[in-house]
């Protein structure tokens, strides 16, 4: 089937696409040789081969020449100067040969596939859109986005890149955009894929990049051609050659337009097509529902002079298209931008102001500039230049409410009538939240709005995930198929509701007045259409001639107004004439039901939307809760994939939770009223109360919430105000009515929140008062009534109606009717009942009728529909089974002989029905119940396991029986056989008498037996070890799972059991006949006076409000969901996820920043060396001048003295100086004059310094330039060393200038900053052993290094065995130490090293520190036990604080390291038992932790020497009666006196309040005694 669906997909494309080929050479240059030969191709002819065609080809290129060139298709010497090359005469049309899926190899780290055709330039536009919709299956665009600009490659500016990559895709993905580029891996488009890359989605769906290419510039094209539209990739890789004019495919495009003109690497080609395909798109429609036509926007970036040309193009087409252009990218764009703002100053250029409104400029670097994916759809909105409907149809169909918001809904906006109402309908039937939050916002009334048409239209809409699961919930209510295309009515809708919510629920589509309504509205609809009067159509005709685009008229229903009822049943107007049932005014639809309409739809997100609005916000969480839980099972039932079942269950558990969630919050405010919202009668909702629809949904959470938990407990009690042993007063007041009156009962506003039924409403409630006040359920105002007569008779029927009272009756006459009927059964029966049985008949007669009232008293209408309530509760189904069976035995007895037996054996059988009710009674106990649970659950959850059981029992035993017993007769004992023993065998009976098959009783051995050992066998091993242990296991599973959740489930089926005994009749069988009675009587009486429906329900268990109170209840709820809302608000913005996420916006906002700051630091750098360079050059240039001009001065100097001299001696010769000589050997420089150094040192001279800087140094004296200097020149220095000389005499200021120069250009890095010494700390690490509370600390295996600098070196921190000394750690490996952080090193002192080295012979410092880090550490271990074991009003914590070993790297020493510790240091006591008086709660828990360690370690351990600053402490000492000193047995440190410390200890000791509260006080006396040696 796949290959049948590929192959018509390439007959299609072949049939529709084509190519073109050059069938004509035309050389491209001037000078055409003109061959005469006729017939023959002449050399020169042949030559031509190396020149080019107009179509880009050489002659071997074209493919003609395959079969051999032909005259005719060579040019004619005299019409090739006037024929021109063009693509319809020379090129030649044939079925295109490139189509498929590109593989681009290119892309190393994401696979990139893209779509792609070879089309011919002249290409219907149709066939273009039918290939991209149909064949691509690609979704239909809702804007157009064509991004033209430069071609080749380009520097665009960080803000200006991030704002267009950011800007185009996020306008493209929110609306469902198409984008139409180059498709080329340079300049413009390239910018486009990087933009899909950073901010699009991996799917081609998603992306929809089109690039539309010519095909004879695509580098390395001939790997695309190929026709493949299979699962096939076409491997795709460029060759990237540098001399080449091609162009690479951008690999992150989706698909690929490739144009074919019939040449070769020339540009531009596909722009006529572009621009048709763009003209075809711009027609089509925006979305179904949509008028408008799918909008075209130009988006341009830089670009050369084309893109004006191109711009004015667009903005003069008709439809104009809008212009978007990014200020700052460059060439055209910015020219652009600039002409628009001088056309803005200047209406002189009258052609480009015409056009201005459809151009729009986009500043990246205006800081009031807003999003550029707003100003891009904001343009393309006014560049349309439509009216603000069209707007709004065109931001609906895009799905941007925010630029709704700012730009089209907006304050003063005129709108045309019914324009808000259709834009409301299309929002909600495109599923579009959030507008319709802008419409109900601004103003939108549903009221007005929501007719039974449109109530209708949106049930019977297409969209949404719909999947025709409401014509499936239709069928199943009606019980029949309907046809496709079958129209959904309200009143189905209203048996859906019915069918889903069950039980006594009654939808307001299915009442009477609605249908009579629905029905008028109707056939008024159907005159109006054959009289063809435009009116509201409910079902228009289904005939073919009504045109799909004629538009319903719908009729606007007005504000519902209630009418006064009155007994006759006709309701006025305030007019005083009756209105007829087809009066709109009479049915009024809200929230409500649209709410219902998105529940039912399962539009989520609507649905909770539409939550938020209206009244009775609870309840109706717990309707949809009960409707997504309903429809859940119906699409199991169903069959329907699990992923829907599971989204149906997870919607039912959020509005679950919204409406516990509500009621925690109410019940936080106000618990009250937050009663009175659970038991309020619900009038929109069948007359339900919050509580029924939460147990009808089986929302366990809301049930066993702690408010309605208490409202239960009200309701059990009733008025009885009893805290202690009450079921004591209970018992005795039954037995004992006059006590009654000594009981105490509740007030009226303790029992304001409780609901009445309609009969204890009428009696009057006073505590002390003869005046009472009762309140009308249907007025505001309270009556006084005077009766103080009736006051003791209220106290007996609030006693005998109270729900308790009634369990325990019932529960007294049940225990005495089960001692009657166990007598009956156990004693012999006689030919006539006795008494005791007449009794038991008389109790089960009872109980029968009491259980058909309760049939027919229960809410449900229809006599089906109440037998199916009352038997899906398991205890009417067994009292049902109880009362048949007990009247079938009943009717057995009476007859004589084994008839009479059998009605015994079967009063037998009943009387196990009547214990096991016994269990219900348990069940109210709140510990029994949780028991009760667990049973049904695990009887439940048994079943399958049991049936496994039953299937291996049955395969063996009924081998087992042929086996043993081939000759066995046909009769109903083989049944109990096969089962018998195999049965007793699970329980550990194995018949051993039988396992050979020979048993007791001696009869002939049957053939096979020996088979049966082996069979009980392996039946023994699977069933018992097996199964067995498999069903052991599932119910500890069961236990240990329900054992949390018991008690939930027990408070939810407590909602059961107080209804039951709330509605019973406090007479209990066989007195309950009285009630039945009393019933009847009152029925005929309500009967006769005509009461209505509501008056003759109200007996059941509702709260009743006056409107004014009704109206307070719901402002409370509301005000409860905006607290909750606002606190949900405040939640998520202090939550984790929110704050990373602002980070991360604020960390991309401060890269954008930085990058910014980092591009002009380069700028400003490269200008500062240009500028450095051309200073340099110029201070070169200056000290040469100098040194010219001393030079010349020189020379000047030298000429002047010479010629002086020549007045007072001849010249001997006469040889004329250079002023620039080297060498002045007659000039005589005395000490006092130092050489002239030159200002400036040629490069070649630097260099030579550069090297010389590498040698030892020179020493210089000043004595160097002597006379001895002078001495040195007279012997005839070497040539060399005047080099040097004259090299360093030439190094002046100029060259420091340039060596410092030279510095600056150097990077510089900072030295470290670290001082002090190294050094390795080895901590302690505590590894958990195997057993949960047991641990084992260890050393460190590596050392950490750090550094270390001392601050002091007083000795004020030395003690008698250590000295101290506070460093500054200033590095640290990893986080043993903190950077930064002052620590106190402390040390042995000589004295005490040199003592022990008798006992540690080597490395005595680290054994001595090793035993004093173990020291602190078991003091540390006992003040972590003694925080956790000290009573609460001891609320300081102590703490040692954590040593660790340090090694100096310098000198080798082991020393610890602790941190330091600032504050005042104090010493509470020493280690010789010495003690300061306390003064504070700090001080004496210190002492008492002493007095704590010594009995909690049983007078073995005592830590002393306490000191430190406040709560924290260090260098304890741990003292061990049995630790030897001055022993290599030491435990802990040399600080131990042992036996002598304690003792002391024992002696000086005074205990305190804090020993006192830890129980030590008394215990100190207890006299040491030293461990024996």
């Amino acid at each position: 089937m796949l290959c049948v669906v590929f192959q018509s997909q390439r007959s299609w494309i072949d049939d529709t696409f084509c190519k073109r080929e050059c069938i004509k050479f035309i050389p491209a240059c001037g000078d055409i040789h003109r061959c005469t030969g006729i017939g023959t191709v002449c050399q020169v002819c042949q030559n031509l081969i190396r020149y080019e065609c107009c179509c880009g080809r050489r002659v071997g290129e074209h493919t003609w020449l395959e079969t051999g060139p032909f005259m005719s298709h060579w040019p004619v010497p005299q019409a090739v100067q006037e024929e021109r090359w063009s693509v319809e005469c020379h090129t030649q049309a044939s079925a295109t040969d490139a189509y498929g899926t590109i593989d681009f190899q290119d892309s190393a780290d994401r696979n990139c596939h893209a779509k792609y055709v070879r089309v011919a330039v002249d290409t219907k536009a149709e066939a273009l859109l039918q290939l991209m919709l149909r064949e691509w299956q690609m979704e239909r665009p809702k804007l157009l986005l064509t991004v033209h600009g430069g071609a080749e490659n380009f520097p665009l500016p960080l803000k200006v890149r991030q704002a267009f990559s950011k800007g185009l895709i996020t306008a493209a993905q929110s609306t469902g955009a198409w984008i139409f580029t180059d498709g080329i891996n340079t300049g413009v488009s390239l910018y486009v894929g990087e933009a899909v890359k950073a901010y699009g989605t991996n799917g081609r769906r998603k992306r929809n990049a089109v690039g539309v290419t010519p095909w004879g510039v695509i580098d390395n094209h001939g790997d695309l051609i190929g026709r493949d539209v299979s699962v096939v990739l076409r491997p795709y890789q460029p060759l990237r050659s540098p001399l080449s004019k091609t162009v690479c495919l951008n690999s992150l495009h989706s698909h690929f337009l490739l144009v074919d003109d019939g040449t070769l690497g020339k540009h531009a080609c596909q722009l006529g097509l572009r621009r048709k395909l763009e003209r075809h798109i711009q027609l089509q429609k925006i979305h179904p529902r949509v008028n408008q036509g799918v909008p075209v926007v130009c988006v341009v970036v830089e670009g050369g002079p084309d893109i004006v040309s191109m711009v004015l193009d667009y903005v003069s087409s008709v439809p104009p298209v809008p212009v978007f252009v990014f200020e700052g990218s460059g060439r055209s764009a910015d020219l652009l931008a600039f002409l628009h703002k001088q056309t803005a100053m200047d209406r002189c250029a009258n052609y480009l102001y015409i056009y201005k409104t459809q151009i729009t400029i986009f500043d990246s670097e205006s800081e009031d500039q807003q999003e550029a994916d707003c100003a891009i759809l904001m343009a393309t909105l006014k560049g349309t230049k439509s009216s603000p409907a069209e707007q709004l149809g065109t931001a609906l169909a895009w799905d941007r409410a925010d630029v709704a918001n700012k730009h089209i809904q907006v304050y003063g906006q005129y709108w045309q009538v019914g324009s808000l109402e259709q834009a409301m309908l299309d929002a909600l039937i495109m599923d579009r939240v959030g507008f319709v939050k802008l419409l109900i916002d601004n103003g939108m009334s549903m009221n007005r709005f929501l007719t039974v048409s449109r109530l209708e239209e949106l049930y019977n809409t297409q969209q949404g995930p719909t999947d025709n699961f409401l014509h499936h919930l239709v069928e199943d209510v009606k019980q029949n198929h309907i046809p496709k295309g079958y129209r959904v009515s309200l009143i189905d809708v209203g048996q859906v509701i019915e069918y889903l919510i069950g039980g006594a629920y009654r939808s307001t589509y299915t009442r009477k007045h609605f249908r009579a309504y629905y029905n008028h509205l109707h056939a008024h609809c159907m005159v109006s259409d054959h009289g063809r009067i435009s009116a509201c159509t409910l079902h228009p005709p289904q005939s073919p001639n009504n045109s799909p685009s004629c538009k319903p008229v719908f009729h606007t229903a007005q504000p519902y107004k209630r009418k006064v009822c009155e007994r006759s049943g006709t309701r006025t107007n305030r007019s005083g004439t009756t209105s007829k049932l087809g009066d709109s005014s009479l049915v009024v639809f809200n929230f409500n039901d649209l709410f219902v309409w998105a529940v039912l739809q399962r539009r989520q997100q609507m649905a909770l939307f539409l939550w938020q609005h209206g009244e009775e916000a609870m309840v109706r969480a717990t309707v949809a809760c009960k409707l997504y839980r309903a429809m859940a099972h119906e699409a199991k039932q169903s069959n329907m994939d699990d992923t829907t079942v599971e989204q149906l269950k997870t919607y039912s558990l959020d509005f679950g939770q919204l409406a516990v969630d509500v009621l925690d919050n109410a019940f936080r405010q106000n618990e009250r009223m937050a009663m009175k919202l659970l038991t309020s009668e619900m009038e929109a909702w069948s007359h339900f109360t919050c509580l029924q629809m939460a147990v009808s949904s089986r929302l366990r959470p809301f049930v066993s919430h702690s408010c309605t938990q208490m409202l239960l407990t009200d309701l059990w009690t009733g008025r009885l105000n009893m805290r202690k042993n009450s079921w004591f007063k209970i018992i005795l007041s039954i037995l004992m009515p006059p006590a009654i009156l000594l009981l105490d009962f509740k007030s009226q506003a303790d029992m304001s929140h409780v609901p009445q039924s309609q009969e204890a409403l009428q009696f009057i409630w006073d505590t002390g008062r003869p005046e009472a006040r009762t309140s009308d359920p249907e007025a505001d105002t309270v009556i006084p009534v005077t009766t103080p007569c009736l006051f003791w008779t209220r106290r007996l029927y609030e006693f005998y109606n109270t729900p308790v009272v009634k369990f325990m009756f019932h529960t007294m006459s049940y225990l005495a009717f089960l001692m009657l009927f166990s007598y009956t059964v156990l004693v012999k029966m006689e030919d006539r009942p006795s008494t005791q049985e007449w009794l038991v008949i008389v109790y089960i007669v009872s109980t029968a009728v009491e259980k058909i009232r309760e049939v027919f008293m229960s809410e449900p209408r229809k006599p089906s529909q109440k037998l199916k309530v009352w038997f899906g509760e398991y205890w009417n189904v067994s009292d049902f089974l109880a009362i048949l069976l007990f009247l079938v035995g009943l009717a057995l007895r009476w007859h004589s002989g084994s008839y009479r037996t059998a009605g015994r054996i079967t009063y037998c059988l009943d009387i196990i029905f009547w214990y096991v009710r016994m269990l219900d009674l348990l069940a109210v106990n709140q510990h029994a119940g949780h028991y009760l649970t667990m049973i049904t659950k695990m009887t439940s959850n048994m079943f399958y396991i049991v049936v496994m059981m039953a299937i291996v029992l049955l395969s063996f035993g009924v081998s087992r029986k042929a086996i043993l017993s081939p000759d066995e007769a046909p009769s109903w004992s083989l049944l109990r056989d096969v089962v018998n023993q195999p049965y007793w065998m699970m329980f550990g009976e194995g018949y051993p008498d039988e396992i050979d098959g020979e048993p007791l009783v001696p009869f002939p051995c049957a053939p096979g037996a020996f088979l049966h050992p082996f069979l009980q066998a392996v039946y023994l091993f699977f069933q018992y070890l097996i199964m067995v242990n498999v069903l052991l296991a599932l119910l500890n599973n069961v236990y240990f799972k329900m054992k949390s959740t018991s008690k939930k489930l027990w408070m939810y089926n407590r909602y059961r059991y107080i209804m039951t005994y709330q509605e019973k009749p406090w007479l209990p069988p066989p007195l309950v006949s009285l009630s039945h009675v009393t019933l009847c009587v009152t029925a005929i009486y309500r009967k006769h006076r005509g009461l209505s429906e509501k008056e003759r329900d109200s007996c059941r268990l509702k709260l009743y409000l006056g409107r004014e109170e009704l109206k307070r209840l719901h402002e409370f709820e509301d005000r409860c969901v905006i607290a909750y809302f606002h606190k949900k608000k405040q939640d998520v913005l202090c939550s984790q996820i929110h704050r990373i996420r602002a980070t991360a916006e604020r960390a991309e906002e401060m890269g954008v920043v930085i990058g910014e700051v980092s591009e002009r630091v380069h700028f400003i750098q490269d200008s500062l060396q240009v500028l450095d360079s051309q200073l340099g050059q110029l201070q070169v240039l200056s000290a040469l001048a100098v040194d010219t001009l001393t030079l010349l001065s020189a020379s000047d100097s030298l000429q002047q003295k010479e010629a002086h001299l020549g007045h007072c001696r001849p010249i001997a010769h006469s040889h004329h100086h250079s002023p620039n000589s080297c060498t002045l050997p007659h000039i005589d420089i005395t000490p006092c004059h130092t050489p002239k150094a030159y200002h400036s040192t040629p490069p070649s001279l630097l260099w030579g310094l550069t090297s010389l800087s590498h040698r030892p140094p020179l020493e210089w004296h000043p004595g160097t330039w002597g006379d001895g200097g002078r001495e040195g020149w007279g012997a005839g220095e070497t040539k060399e060393e005047e080099e040097v000389q004259s090299i360093m005499v030439h190094h002046g200021a100029m060259e420091k200038n340039n060596l410092m120069r030279l510095a600056h250009t150097i990077p510089f890095t900072p030295g470290s900053i670290m001082a002090g010494e190294e050094v390795s700390v080895y901590s302690l690490e505590e590894v958990e052993a195997a057993g949960a509370e047991s641990s084992i600390i260890s050393w460190s295996p590596r050392g950490l290094s750090a550094v270390l600098q001392p601050l002091s070196s007083e000795g004020c921190l030395d003690g008698a065995l250590r000295r101290a000394m506070r460093v500054l750690c200033t590095w640290a490996e990893g986080d043993i130490l903190s950077v930064g952080c002052v620590y106190v090193v402390k040390a042995f002192q000589p004295k005490v090293i040199r003592t022990w080295q008798r006992v540690f012979h080597s490395d005595t410092p680290l054994q001595l520190c090793l035993r004093e880090i173990q020291q602190q550490r078991a003091a540390q271990k006992l003040m972590h036990v003694f925080n956790q074991v000290k009573p609460e009003n001891v609320p300081l914590s102590p703490r040692f604080l954590d040593v660790s070993l340090l090694h100096c790297h310098s000198d080798g020493k082991w020393l610890t390291i602790e941190r330091n510790m600032l504050g005042d240091f104090r010493k509470y006591n020493n280690n010789t038992g010495e003690e300061i008086t306390p003064c504070c709660g700090m001080e004496e828990t210190l002492l008492a932790f002493s007095h704590w360690t010594y009995q909690y370690s049983c007078r073995e351990l005592l830590v002393l020497d306490i000191q430190g600053v406040g709560s924290e402490l260090t260098d304890p000492s741990v003292i061990r009666a049995d630790d030897k000193s001055l022993t290599g047995d030491m435990v802990f440190g040399p600080a131990n006196l042992g036996d002598t410390a304690i003792q002391n200890f024992v002696l000086k000791h005074t205990c305190n309040s804090c020993c006192k509260n830890l129980g030590l006080s008394g215990k100190r006396k207890e006299l040491f005694r030293p461990p024996l040696s």
